[in-house]
């Protein structure tokens, strides 16, 4: 703890400088694991986000900082002071990979974790523009600045009067995809509201995984966690087709899957060419089962018995080799 208060004294006074810094790591000829400093992105004292997943693409590491932030409290019960607000705006720093030159963007209060895709492309004008996807709470207008941990708190989650959709989680309910779009060449940033491709409309869209063979590239399919907050007592999947701006989904009454897992058909022949695969709890049984889905038609082709029961868990990853 004293620590802990020197470090933060340090913070506060501005003697230790915070700043994100940026590694690009690869792997040696001889297997082994090198790290290369790319840049570093200096943050104000006393304006530290919740920095959960990074983007790339072929000439830049894009760093977003939403509207979740740390509060220096407790250094025990760090969860305390993870916070989100509407005064804390959005920062994505674009860092090339080549020479370190950052350029930021700014854009209103945001909430999102998980990032689906980033990638570079060409506009009409010959500029180059990097584009962020995330799913992300559509406003977070009139949100209380509150612990972002209370969401899990067990007296609530657990009581039959708890009214969820009445609360403050509100905003928790009702995502949408959300597209940045960060010009290069202008240093301006704009966004694109996708439509709401999935019914009901108010549900959590969280968790995205696409084909790793499409990461930092132009992309079509996202597959999608949801959590419905009605009265279906179920977690489902979502298939986001974002070109043709469609969607399909899979959902069970008491079974709860997990981050759907991309596996690609070896020599497949087009994106979705696949299966998708998590763990599903089922609330009749109290067992998990490993699921596998056809990626193309979230049609059950497989399930998969396991010896032990997985409670709720939140990523994982498929490992061919």
């Amino acid at each position: 703890k004293q620590w802990y208060q020197r470090r933060v004294r340090g913070y506060l006074s501005g003697v230790n400088k915070p700043a994100y810094h940026i590694y690009r790591y690869t792997e040696s000829p001889t297997g082994e694991v090198v790290a290369n400093f790319i840049g570093k992105v200096p943050i104000d004292n006393l304006d530290v986000r919740g920095v959960h997943s990074l983007g790339a693409s072929e000439n830049y590491a894009i760093l977003p900082r939403f509207s979740m932030y740390y509060e220096f409290a407790d250094p025990v019960e760090i969860g305390k002071g993870i916070k989100t607000a509407t005064h804390k705006e959005t920062f994505f720093d674009v860092v090339s990979l080549k020479d370190g030159h950052r350029t930021q963007f700014k854009f209103p209060a945001h909430h999102a974790l998980h990032i689906i895709n980033s990638f570079e492309r060409q506009n009409t004008a010959g500029e180059t523009e990097v584009i962020v996807d995330f799913p992300t709470a559509d406003t977070l207008d009139g949100v209380p600045n509150f612990n972002f941990y209370e969401i899990l708190d067990r007296e609530k989650l657990t009581d039959p009067e708890f009214k969820f959709r009445e609360s403050k989680f509100l905003h928790y309910t009702e995502f949408t995809i959300r597209r940045f779009i960060l010009n290069m060449a202008t240093g301006k940033g704009t966004q694109y509201d996708f439509p709401k491709m999935w019914k009901p409309a108010e549900i959590t869209i969280e968790f995205p995984y696409i084909n790793d063979a499409h990461r930092s590239l132009p992309y079509c399919y996202a597959y999608f966690q949801t959590w419905n907050f009605d009265a279906n007592n179920a977690m489902g999947l979502l298939k986001v087709d974002m070109c043709r701006e469609t969607s399909s989904g899979w959902q069970k009454t008491n079974k709860f899957p997990v981050e759907p897992i991309f596996a690609g058909r070896p020599d497949g022949e087009s994106e979705d060419d696949g299966v998708l695969m998590a763990p599903v709890f089922d609330a009749d049984t109290e067992k998990t089962d490993l699921y596998v889905w056809d990626a193309k038609s979230l049609e059950v082709i497989a399930i998969v018995s396991t010896p032990v029961t997985v409670p709720f868990t939140l990523h994982g990853t498929w490992i061919p080799e």
